[in-house]
């Protein structure tokens, strides 16, 4: 038996809190920013807690023990239109937390290190055989396959051959062989993909106009929060190469133009910045989240996907000219 307590910090007027499962939803009231469920599941399954007015609703992994929810419930601007969205900021009581915790220490602990990639693969070749039933192991290699490529894809193959396939979460399955197939495409190594997107005055820009540039492609949006709290890192970094072979690129999904053109002139985001509007060019690359980037060497070949401003730098130290 499962029971879940559940904590709210921020204003919210919603009076009930929904659980769905297994194509299971069950709903409480909340009281005092508080709220309650209890129920069976016969094994560990991927489960969402959600409020109506929500914009989105938070994943987490139900099992049979007392699971206690710390989530906040934030105000944004997206499209114009103020959104509420939510976040699970803590979990306890689950062992499904603790395999979490073991995982994300052990990734931020050696992150930083040069052979990362092969710590990782060790790390993980240990890891998902012990837990290879557990929804956990399959969201980890979709993640691996979709938005951090540590691993080139003979590995992720070889990794996902462990799993459990049986009680694994289809969604993260199906995103799993999405990445895969995106990094056939547009892996590092290969070409990046010609486009041509019309820039803040509606004149398209195309890629090529780029050749012999290191160029950074970063993928945003004006209500996208991450995206916004990373500017200021970008901005530095284009300071800091200013002179040499090194350009950015910002390519919105917005689709309100006036918020788009506010947010560049408000972060002063000092690049040629292109607008997405109908995501075609983010459906190409299979692009779930952003932000998301690409970093491309001066033959428009890919050197590096979904990078943190750390690791952009320490490529245009060792890759860069001054012009």
């Amino acid at each position: 038996m499962f029971k879940i307590h559940g904590s709210i910090e921020g204003d919210i007027t919603d009076k009930f809190a929904y659980l769905y499962y297994n194509n299971v939803e069950d709903s409480v009231k909340i009281v005092d920013n508080n709220f309650e469920f209890k129920g069976v599941v016969s094994d560990t399954v991927t489960a969402q807690i959600y409020i109506k007015s929500a914009e989105n609703a938070p994943q987490f992994y139900l099992e049979n023990s007392n699971i206690e929810l710390q989530i906040s419930v934030n105000k944004a601007l997206k499209d114009g239109k103020s959104v509420e969205t939510m976040h699970i900021d803590q979990i306890k009581g689950s062992l499904s937390s603790q395999i979490q915790k073991e995982y994300l220490d052990f990734y931020q602990l050696n992150a930083g290190k040069k052979d990362f990639n092969t710590l990782l693969y060790s790390k993980l070749t240990v890891f998902l055989k012990k837990h290879r039933g557990h929804p956990l192991s399959g969201a980890i290699l979709a993640e691996l396959a979709m938005v951090n490529p540590v691993l080139n894809k003979k590995e992720l193959n070889n990794l996902y051959s462990v799993l459990d396939l049986t009680r694994q979460n289809d969604q993260y399955l199906k995103l799993f062989k999405k990445g895969i197939d995106r990094l056939g495409t547009y892996g590092v190594g290969k070409p990046f993909l010609d486009f041509k997107l019309p820039d803040q005055n509606g004149s398209l820009v195309d890629l090529k106009k780029f050749n012999r540039k290191i160029v950074l492609i970063d993928f945003w949006a004006s209500w996208c929060a991450p995206c916004r709290k990373k500017s200021p890192e970008l901005i530095a970094l284009k300071q800091k190469f200013a002179g040499a072979n090194f350009e950015i690129i910002g390519i919105s999904i917005d689709k309100n133009k006036q918020q788009w053109n506010t947010a560049i002139a408000k972060d002063k985001l000092d690049w040629v910045n292109l607008l997405d509007t109908d995501q075609k060019i983010k459906a190409s690359f299979g692009i779930e989240n952003i932000p998301y980037n690409y970093l491309i060497d001066d033959k428009g070949i890919i050197i590096g996907i979904n990078l943190s401003v750390a690791e952009i730098d320490k490529i245009l130290l060792a890759n860069t000219k001054k012009t």
